[in-house]
Parts: C-alpha cells; structure tokens; sequence
C-alpha cells in the first residue's frame, strides 16, 4: 500500500480580508469563510487522491475569533482521514494583524468529502502523521467518523419528519 504524510496533502493558502468580503457587523462573512474552507480543504483531497469528490458535510466547525480587513488570513488544510469514499480534512485559518504581526487561530473545522460513485471503492493511501498536531488531529479521526454515523441517523430522522412547506 502506498503511503502519503499529511504533509504531502497540505494546501496552504494566504489571503487578504477585502471591505466587500465583510458582513454588516464588520468580519469576514460566514459564507465566504465557508467558500474558503471548501476551495482549501478539496486541493487538500486531490492531493491525497486523485479522483473526483464532492463536499458531503462540515463538521465541528469554529469560528474562534472575527476576521476583519486588518487581518490576513493563511488558510492551512490537509487530509486527517479516509476509508471507503469518505476523506476527512482538517483545515484552519489563521488570522495575522497586519500591524502588530500577532497571529492566532480564528477558524478550525473538519470537513468530509465523498469520492463520486463513478470511480468505486477508491484504494486510498496509507496516511502518516508527522508533526504533533497531525498526530492529533489524526488520532480522533475514528472517533469522528463513529459521531458522524451517530449525527446522520438523528438528522434523518429529522429530515423524514420535516413537511414540505
């Protein structure tokens, strides 16, 4: 089986925080955040695995501190786990005040994306953690899955009980 660190899996992207990116209370609006996620954390997965996928869930997503155009941005995804067609990324955002250079994370979340039923089961390289963090990151990932399982069943159960108006 092939291996891939997390590393090798990385998208790191730095972007500034423009006026028309702001909500109406000054921060960076949740949706372009979430656009931003979802750019990052799918380079992420191609990296990994070269197939086609699609963004199936967010989860234990954090908005820790607000973004507002004094700050850039350093946008860091890559891949914490995979099994079947399921591919796990993590990505955070790291906002850095452009005057006083003090960075901290302002963002984390965990996002899954589903390889397309087109490409089968997907023989996905063995992920290999380096650094602490990854080690970390990585560790959970199971327990992740087996709360996903647990959060799917419940919403569709809401879903069955919802009407359509």
């Amino acid at each position: 089986m092939d291996q891939i660190t997390c590393a090798q899996t990385k998208a790191i992207s730095d972007r500034l925080v423009f006026d028309g990116d702001l909500n109406d209370k000054g921060t960076l609006f949740g949706g372009k955040t979430l656009s931003i996620l979802d750019e990052n954390a799918g380079l992420a997965a191609f990296k990994y695995v070269n197939v086609k996928f699609a963004t199936a869930n967010y989860d234990h997503t954090n908005f820790w501190q607000p973004l507002t155009t004094k700050d850039y941005l350093r946008v860091i995804s890559y891949v914490s786990g995979a099994k079947n067609r399921a591919i796990e990324v993590f990505t955070k955002i790291i906002a850095t005040d452009m005057k006083t250079k003090e960075s901290a994370v302002a963002f984390t979340s965990f996002s899954t994306l589903i390889t397309l039923r087109q490409f089968g089961q997907v023989d996905f390289p063995q992920l290999v953690p380096e650094t602490p963090e990854e080690k970390f990151i990585c560790s959970g990932w199971e327990k992740r899955v087996d709360l996903r399982k647990q959060d799917y069943l419940e919403q569709k159960k809401l879903l069955a009980n919802l009407s359509n108006n």
